[in-house]
C-alpha cells in the first residue's frame, strides 16, 4: 500500500484529508509541522509528501521543502503545496524551492486522486524495489544527455501558439532556452512524423473544447515523439470532470488557461529535467545490457552469452557449426611489441572476423586470444569453406606496431565441429573443437582442422 505523509497545522484539515486519501487505499500518516514530519520520515519512506503553504518553523514550507529535495532519502518523493490562496508568486516561490506541484483548496476529491496517481506515474510508480537508485549509483558508461530540452506548444491556432511560444521564450527562467516548436489542434500529429524526439508538450485548451483536447492528449501520449515528453495541459480549472479525465490519460501538470509565462516555463523545464534524467537512466540500462554479453576489448560477444547463445541454436536442432580459434605465438606479440600492441590485435582481428560473417553467425572471445564462432545452418562444407575464409582474412590482415611502424604478422589455427542438428551437449561439442583446435596446433598452425561429426 503506498504510504503518503499529510502535513498541515489544523486538525480538520488532516483529517478530511486522511479520510478520502484513506479512502482510496492509502496508507496515510499526518503531522501537524516540520518537525513532527521529520520524526516520521527519519521512521518510514512515503510515497508523496503533502505540506500546506503556512506551516510553522525555520523557513516554513519553502524551508520544508529545500531540507527533502538536499537529502538524497527523500530528494525523489514528490512533494506538493497546498495553499488556500493561489498568487502567481507562490506557486513561482514553490517551484523554484522544489515542490512537484502546487494545488488550492478546495481540494475536489476526484481531482486530488488523479493527480496523485500522475505524481506516482511520474515518479515510475515509486523506486521500492531499489532499481532506478542503482541505475543512479552505476558509472556514468553513456553520454550524458545534455542537448537543449524541445518544447512543442499546441494551440488551437499557430497565432495563440506563438504568442504563447514569445512569452515563455522571454520568461526569465535558467539558461538555456529550450528550442520550442509550435502547431495547432489539426496539425500536430502530422507535425510529430518529421520531429525528433520531444521532452515537453504544453497543450492548450479553450473553454468548451476539452473534449477533443483530451482525445488529442491520448494520440500524443501513443506517438513515438512525445511519448516519453511530460505533458501539460492549460485548461479551465473549474471543471473538475476534465481535469482529473487529464491526469489520468497523461497529463503531467494541468494548470489554469491564464496561467504566467513564468509559471509555465517553470513547469516546462522541471518536466524536461525529468525526461532528460530518465533517458540518461536508459542509456545506463543499454550501456549496462550491452556490457554484461559483450568482451570490451573487442567489442564482440563475451565466454559467458555464447555459451547461452551456443545452446539456444544447438535447441533448434538444425545443423550447425562450431569453430574454435586461435592466434597462433600472441605471447610472442605482447613480447616483442607490448601489451597494448596485443590489445591492438585482438581488437583488428576482432573486427576482420564480424566484417567476414554473416548476421546470423556468432562472433565472442571466450579467452585470452581465443575465438568462439557459431555458424547456424551450415553445412559441412560450408562450415570448411568459412573457417579457411577466416583463417585466410586474418593472415592477410595489415597490423602495425605504432611505436616502432614494424609489420605485425598475425595466423590463426582453427578447430571445426559440424552438429547435424542432434547435438549430445555444448561442453561435449566444445570440447570436439578444442580437441581440433589442438590437432591444428600440432600439426604447424595457420591451419583449419576438422573434427569428427558431433
Amino acid at each position: 500500500m503506498r504510504r503518503i505523509l499529510i502535513i498541515d497545522a489544523i486538525p480538520t484539515r488532516r483529517i478530511v484529508m486522511k479520510a478520502k486519501l484513506g479512502a482510496a487505499q492509502y496508507d496515510v500518516v499526518v503531522a501537524a509541522d516540520a518537525r513532527e514530519a521529520d520524526q516520521h520520515i527519519r521512521t518510514m519512506p512515503f510515497d508523496v509528501i503533502f505540506a500546506d503553504r503556512h506551516l510553522d518553523g525555520p523557513g516554513g514550507a519553502l524551508g520544508l521543502c529545500r531540507t527533502l529535495k538536499s537529502d538524497t532519502t527523500t530528494q525523489h518523493v514528490p512533494l506538493v503545496m497546498i495553499t488556500d490562496a493561489l498568487a502567481d508568486q507562490d506557486v513561482l516561490d514553490a517551484l523554484a524551492a522544489g515542490y512537484d506541484d502546487v494545488i488550492r483548496r478546495p481540494l475536489s476529491e476526484r481531482v486530488l486522486l488523479a493527480q496523485l496517481r500522475a505524481l506516482m506515474r511520474r515518479q515510475n510508480g515509486a523506486d521500492q524495489n531499489g532499481e532506478q537508485t542503482y541505475l543512479r549509483d552505476m558509472p556514468d558508461t553513456a553520454a550524458k544527455v545534455t542537448r537543449p530540452t524541445r518544447l512543442a506548444i499546441v494551440a488551437s491556432s499557430l497565432n495563440d501558439a506563438r504568442h504563447c511560444a514569445g512569452a515563455i521564450a522571454d520568461a526569465v527562467s535558467s539558461p538555456p532556452p529550450p528550442q520550442i516548436m509550435v502547431q495547432d489542434h489539426a496539425g500536430i500529429l502530422t507535425a510529430l512524423r518529421a520531429e525528433p524526439e520531444l521532452d515537453t508538450v504544453l497543450l492548450m485548451v479553450e473553454p468548451g473544447r476539452e473534449e477533443a483536447a483530451l482525445t488529442l492528449l491520448s494520440d500524443l501520449r501513443s506517438r513515438g515523439a512525445a511519448r516519453g515528453a511530460g505533458l501539460i495541459l492549460a485548461m479551465d480549472p473549474k471543471q473538475p470532470t476534465y481535469v482529473a479525465r487529464a491526469f489520468d490519460l497523461g497529463a503531467d501538470y494541468v494548470v489554469s488557461c491564464d496561467a504566467n509565462a513564468k509559471e509555465l516555463r517553470i513547469r516546462a523545464e522541471l518536466l524536461a529535467k525529468i525526461k532528460l534524467q530518465d533517458d540518461a537512466l536508459r542509456l545506463k540500462v543499454r550501456d549496462g545490457l550491452r556490457m554484461a554479453i559483450t568482451d570490451p576489448l573487442t567489442g564482440v560477444y563475451n565466454r559467458r552469452f555464447a555459451t547461452e547463445k551456443l545452446g539456444q541454436i544447438a535447441r533448434k536442432q538444425e545443423e550447425f557449426a562450431v569453430l574454435m580459434l586461435d592466434l597462433d605465438h600472441f605471447k610472442k606479440i605482447n613480447d616483442l611489441h607490448g601489451h597494448g600492441v596485443g590489445d591492438q590485435v585482438l581488437a583488428t582481428i576482432a573486427r576482420a572476423l564480424k566484417a567476414n560473417l554473416r548476421d546470423t553467425d556468432m562472433l565472442a572471445r571466450i579467452g585470452g586470444e581465443e575465438f568462439l564462432i557459431a555458424l547456424p545452418g551450415a553445412t559441412p562444407a560450408q562450415a570448411i569453406g568459412t573457417a579457411e575464409r577466416l583463417r585466410q582474412v586474418i593472415d592477410e590482415t595489415k597490423i602495425k606496431a605504432p611505436a616502432t611502424g614494424r609489420a605485425v604478422r598475425v595466423t590463426s589455427s582453427i578447430g571445426l565441429v559440424h552438429n547435424d542438428g542432434r547435438a549430445p551437449s555444448i561442453e561435449v561439442l566444445m570440447a570436439k573443437a578444442d580437441e581440433a583446435l589442438y590437432c591444428a596446433k600440432s600439426h604447424g598452425r595457420n591451419m583449419v582442422s576438422v573434427s569428427a561429426a558431433a
